[in-house]
Formats: structure tokens, sequence, C-alpha cells
């Protein structure tokens, strides 16, 4: 517990630190940073790609840097999200005139409220990027290499229209998982199905979830699309996490298709344990059901 409050406070402090300190720049280092798809949008998997370029006059670090990508809520002032990581070839090995690229998935988690009376339609986020020197002593300034600040639409604009159908217990919650794909869910029953809206293109479909191998140790897990079996598996963990290319022909021709979530074995809690009060029929626990365009 105590090493967990303490990584609660040095996150607190660096985040302090980032919005708050002088940050300098280094004019030797170029950075072009390009996020997709566009528009950006909440509830989105968006692809980042990284291009770092040095000047002629590029004096060589001494150490190793770390990466720091931050999103900031610019209303509130509150950090949305951060990707900090270490780039593809260490700084201390960056030498004049070189280009390093790579690129990188970071999920922006449902933070819009569309519903707000006060909601204008988009947030403005201010993203930032650079290098820092992640030793905890270190009393050296970050260097900014790119900001900037973008206006991100709800999921809705984007995203085909999910409806959770037949055979889906209530959604639940809980906001004070470090996990941001932990902090709602919904449990299946035995067979549970989506209507989901066709978009007639390419999609890629996530699905992220949990099965309880203390009440069932060996559960199938089934997705089907239009009543055609796309996957079933067996859990090697309680946790499992998915992901599908969908092509239009699976999809059909009708202007929405259905995604069904199997399970050969449900079970009620009650049934389990006297003790616990719990009647309804549990199959699958679902995190994240991601459906977009490619």
């Amino acid at each position: 517990m105590k090493t967990k409050l303490l990584t609660i406070v040095l996150i607190s402090v660096l985040f302090g630190f980032f919005s708050c300190a002088k940050k300098t720049e280094n004019k030797e280092i170029q950075l072009n940073l390009k996020i997709s798809p566009q528009p950006l949008t909440d509830f989105l998997y968006a692809n980042i790609d990284y291009e770092f370029k040095t000047g002629a006059n590029f004096k060589k670090f001494a150490k190793d840097y770390t990466v720091f990508v931050h999103f900031w809520r610019t209303a509130s002032k509150e950090i949305l999200l951060q990707d900090d990581h270490q780039p593809v070839k260490k700084t201390s090995l960056w030498t004049a005139k070189d280009t390093i690229r790579y690129s990188r998935v970071v999920f922006i988690p449902q933070f819009l409220n569309e519903f707000d009376i006060d909601f204008e339609g988009y947030e403005e986020i201010k993203i930032s990027v650079g290098l820092y020197n992640s030793d905890p002593a270190s009393k050296e300034e970050p260097i900014l290499l790119w900001e900037k600040k973008i206006n991100f639409q709800p999921a809705s604009i984007n995203a085909p229209e999910i409806i959770y159908d037949e055979g889906w217990n209530e959604q639940e919650t809980n906001l004070k998982s470090d996990n941001v794909f932990e902090r709602s869910w919904r449990w299946t029953t035995q067979k549970s199905v989506c209507i989901i809206e066709n978009p007639k293109k390419p999609s890629i479909l996530i699905i992220k979830g949990s099965v309880d191998k203390a009440a069932i140790p060996s559960q199938k897990v089934i997705f089907k699309i239009n009543d055609a079996v796309l996957d079933e598996f067996t859990p090697e963990s309680s946790k499992f996490s998915k992901e599908y290319s969908i092509t239009p022909g699976q999809m059909g021709g009708n202007d929405e298709f259905t995604l069904t979530i199997e399970t050969d074995k449900a079970f009620v809690p009650a049934r389990i344990n006297p003790a616990n009060r719990d009647n309804r029929e549990l199959g699958v626990a679902i995190f994240l059901l991601y459906f977009r365009e490619k």
C-alpha cells in the first residue's frame, strides 16, 4: 500500500512539474508529429507518428532522455492522458543530421459529456511533447519540442452506434480503478446480443473482457457476427483482449448487423455462495467494446 501511495504522489508531482515548470527549447531537434485518424474524438485508438530530426550543429546528449507525451484539458488544467516512453533509439546515440522515426498507439478515453448544457460540441486539448530526464534527483528543465491545441469532438460523430440489445446486465462502474479500461463493464448472460450500425467499410473490432475462473475454471467464449462464428476460445487467464479486422462482407448489406457474445457455461453467484445475494445469470464481463472504421 505504501508503494502504491508513493507512486501516486510521484505521478502527481510529475504532473505538477510538467504543467508549471519552465520548458526550454532545443532548436537543433525538430519533431514532426502526426496524429490520426482525423478528426480526433474521445473513445478512440489514435496512432501517433514521430519523426525526430537533428540539425548539423546538434550536440550529442551525455545521457538518455525520456519522451513525454501529455494531453491536457485546457479548461480544467487536468491531464487527460500521458504516453511517456523511450524512443526506439536511445537519445545518447543520436547524432547530427540524424532521423528517428516510429509510431505508437494511444487510447483516448471517453471524457466528453454531450448532454451537458454547457457543452459546445468540442473541448480544447493541449498536446505537449518533448524530452526530460527521468532521474527523480535531476533538476533539468524539460525540453519542449512540439505543442499544439486541438479540438476534440464526441466519438458519436464518427463511431458507429452500438445498441446493447438482449441478454445484457446493467452497466457497473469503479471510477477509482487505475486501469482506464476497467472503470466500467457489463456482464453478459449466456448469450448477449449487440446491434451495430453498419459502416459498410473495413473496420476494426476490439473486445476486452474477463471471465470468473473461480466460478467456472474452464469457460469457452464465442463471438459471432450475424450468426457466423468470428472466434471461439477458452481464456488462459481471467482477462482477455481480442482484436479483429471486420470486412464489409462479414457485416452484410443491411444498415445494421449483430454481434453476439456467448459462453458454453454461465453461472449465478447466489447458487455458488449462499451468502451472495446476486441472482443474475453471468457469462463474461465486457470492459471494452470498440468498433470503428479502419
